[in-house]
């Protein structure tokens, strides 16, 4: 008797869900191109965590405002030699630049330059952004300090960041499905102290990304931050991907 396999996958959708490892998770290269479309954020939630989990943001309104990261050579940036042990950097097309030290198996965090909102951030003890390979319940903590500048007010700070791979399974977008994707949770908690008036408070940043074996960069991220008396979030789902020369 032969099986039907077809009708049986038709009756049992999450059998042909795996759990996905993800192996060039942000494993950037020079003259990677990566567009994303920006969305309203109001209502949007990251939805549960665990096995086999149908994430739905098909419904997702965008601000019809795209973002574009070209990764350049950060030597060939304007701030480039702040950041000696930078190997990458991320050049955004609303004018602000991310310092990374990027290897086989972790991408660090070097610093952040947005002149046009006078920001400027270097991190003294980099901060580990993505581990590889990933896969399902990976858990990671690292700890980071950093100095930055915003509007000529001069901080420091230290804090922990944690990396958990909560969650696995098909993620729907205005611009498709993808199967087999592992969902990422980063949470940032941090202290500073404003220099000038020896003033500290903390800051909570939760990101929740979402990852195929396919792709290199995130097919969806949702940043949020906390800081009491400033929140914002922000919510970028993936158009297209060109990948760079290794």
């Amino acid at each position: 008797m032969k099986t039907n396999f077809k009708f049986i996958l038709a009756l049992f959708p999450s059998m042909v869900i795996a759990q996905p490892t993800i192996k060039h998770a942000e494993d950037f290269s020079v003259g990677a191109v990566l567009k994303f479309m920006n969305c309203k954020s109001d209502n949007v939630e990251p939805g549960n965590a665990g096995a086999k989990q149908t994430w739905d943001f098909s419904k997702l309104e965008s601000l019809k405002d795209t973002l574009t990261e070209w990764m350049v050579d950060p030597t060939k940036t304007p701030q480039g030699d702040i950041f000696p042990n930078a190997n990458l950097a991320e050049k955004y097309s609303n004018g602000k630049y991310v310092y990374l030290e990027n290897n086989g198996k972790q991408s660090l965090l070097a610093g952040f330059v947005e002149e046009r909102s006078k920001v400027f951030i270097k991190y003294l003890d980099p901060v580990l952004i993505c581990q590889r390979p990933l896969t399902f319940k990976t858990i990671i903590t690292d700890k980071f300090s950093e100095e930055f500048t915003v509007n000529n007010m001069d901080f420091t700070g230290a804090g922990t960041a944690t990396i958990n791979a909560d969650g696995y399974g098909t993620l729907i977008l205005p611009n498709g499905k993808f199967d087999n994707v592992l969902r990422v949770k980063i949470t940032r908690t941090q202290k500073d102290t404003l220099i000038q008036y020896n003033n500290i408070s903390t800051t909570i940043s939760t990101s929740y990304i979402w990852f195929d074996e396919t792709h290199t960069s995130a097919l969806l991220k949702i940043d949020a931050t906390d800081s009491g008396s400033y929140k914002r979030k922000e919510v970028e789902y993936l158009l297209s991907e060109v990948k760079g020369k290794k």
